[in-house]
């Protein structure tokens, strides 16, 4: 089983500014378990994310369960 490592300080901040460039737009939240969410990232806390989704739904997302995030592409 490979082991798992804390990301150090410096990581854990170039995480939040990149997010921070994002606040207030489009995004695709993807977990790790491969399951995707789309919405605006209305904000950001030390351990989550906030995404208010097309319905108005505000979702609370833990960072440590997201893969990845990026840019929402338009369709």
């Amino acid at each position: 089983m490979p082991s798992i490592t804390k990301p150090s300080f410096s990581e854990q901040v170039f995480w939040t500014s990149d997010l921070l460039a994002l606040e207030g737009k489009q995004v695709t939240v993807v977990f790790t378990d491969g399951k995707a969410l789309k919405g605006e990232l209305t904000g950001i806390d030390t351990y989550e994310v906030f995404i208010k989704q097309a319905n108005g739904l505000e979702v609370m997302v833990n960072k440590g369960a997201i893969k990845y995030l990026h840019p929402a592409t338009v369709e």
